[in-house]
């Protein structure tokens, strides 16, 4: 993918930050436009990081370890300048092997941290601001950081990376699309199946079957599938079999694994047989998120959208409380981010946000609804990116 680092630099110059390391596995695949695989799978700040410069036309340096700089040189279409720090993973030149000779070890290894101190003094960082991710840094790495760099100021920089990432590119939006796209597929197919008799395991699996099989993302860890009591409670899909008038609920998404980009959708069924005012309660959570989306546009403040969806359900349901009706997606693990539709948000839609709108609401022992699309802001209002699964069976 495209790197998105001229976003950051320009919120890092709007700060007054004069550089930054870039530590997170999702950040730095923002910036690099590819991930580090080693460094996503543990998750372990050192194994791949980028050090920029604020200057937009400086060259941002991503490094990592020797036995992946083939991959990221192979990788590297952002122009990026690529360096390597030593491992013991003991990667030998064919000729060494086949004339049986012998390369010398190398008088001291270079570690990462190493590469970190020599790249940042190079950008003449190490007396500047540096921005730093300490929503992710674990604080041992952080203390570390301001050893070697004592004449630094540290900002933390998390929340220009999630303000960023509000906003996609039109090669993200496609990005959401097809994952979307495959999401909903998979969606549609649990509406065939869902019904009293079946279990919330076999729902789960009918989703992770068909989302699997795209070969190109795989289901989210968290996905829940849920009937019931159990709607009304933060679980993942257990032995719990569908009864005449349960409300069936699931929250769930797809992952992009190494890319990172993540969806979030629920729809909730109310079986036959149900007592009608639960019918009563599904039909107003469903007109109120559409309420939200047919008002959604470019310019509304954020706490209006929010207005709209809670005003509409309080109404009839004066003990009806929801903390927020929605919020950002964009890069994993995590799934809901800021800004979220919430009665303080102020910053108002613009086109490329890409929001999860949701309406729940819980009723403890008894059910669970949560009403969720995917939705795209566009130039002159929204567009569901999950339209295909429908919200009454």
């Amino acid at each position: 993918m495209k790197s998105k680092q001229d976003k950051i630099k320009k919120l890092l110059t709007e700060n007054g930050i004069d550089g930054a390391i870039v530590s997170s596995p999702e950040n730095f695949h923002y910036i690099a436009g590819f991930s580090g695989h080693q460094h996503t799978v543990s998750r372990q700040a050192g194994f791949s990081f980028a050090v920029m410069s604020a200057e937009k036309s400086v060259k941002t340096t991503v490094a990592t370890m020797d036995f992946e700089v083939p991959t990221f040189h192979k990788k590297n279409t952002n122009d990026l300048i690529v360096k390597s720090y030593d491992t013991w993973v003991g990667v030998r030149q064919w000729n060494e092997i086949e004339q049986g000779l012998d390369a010398p070890a190398k008088a001291a290894f270079e570690s990462s941290m190493d590469v970190l101190v020599k790249t940042v003094n190079e950008y003449g960082l190490s007396n500047k601001k540096i921005g730093v991710e300490t929503a992710y840094l674990p604080i041992e790495y952080f203390r570390i950081l301001e050893e070697k760099f004592p004449e630094a100021e540290f900002v933390n920089i998390s929340d220009i990376f999630v303000y960023s990432r509000s906003v996609k590119t039109a090669e993200e939006i496609q990005m959401f699309e097809g994952l979307c796209t495959i999401a909903d597929e998979g969606f549609y197919k649990v509406s065939q199946l869902a019904a009293p008799g079946i279990n919330e395991k076999e729902l789960a699996a009918c989703f992770r079957e068909h989302v699997v099989a795209s070969g190109f993302c795989i289901p989210s860890g968290w996905s829940m599938f849920s009937s019931g009591g159990n709607a009304a409670r933060l679980t993942l899909p257990e032995d719990n079999i569908i009864k005449a008038g349960d409300v069936v609920k699931f929250d769930a998404g797809v992952n992009a694994e190494h890319d990172f980009y993540t969806t979030d959708t629920s729809r909730s069924w109310v079986m036959e047989g149900a007592d009608p005012l639960i019918y009563k309660l599904k039909d107003r959570l469903y007109e109120a998120q559409r309420k939200m989306i047919e008002a959604a546009k470019p310019g509304l403040p954020i706490c209006e959208l929010f207005r709209t969806g809670y005003e509409w359900v309080h109404e009839k349901y004066p003990s009806y409380r929801r903390g927020h009706l929605g919020h950002s997606i964009s890069l994993g693990p995590a799934t809901a981010e800021a800004p979220y539709i919430n009665s303080a948000e102020k910053r108002p839609l613009e086109a490329g946000m890409i929001l999860a709108m949701e309406v729940p609401c819980y009723i403890l022992n008894k059910a669970g609804f949560n009403i969720e699309d995917m939705v795209l802001i566009t130039e002159s209002g929204a567009r569901v990116l999950t339209p295909k699964t429908p919200h009454y069976l």
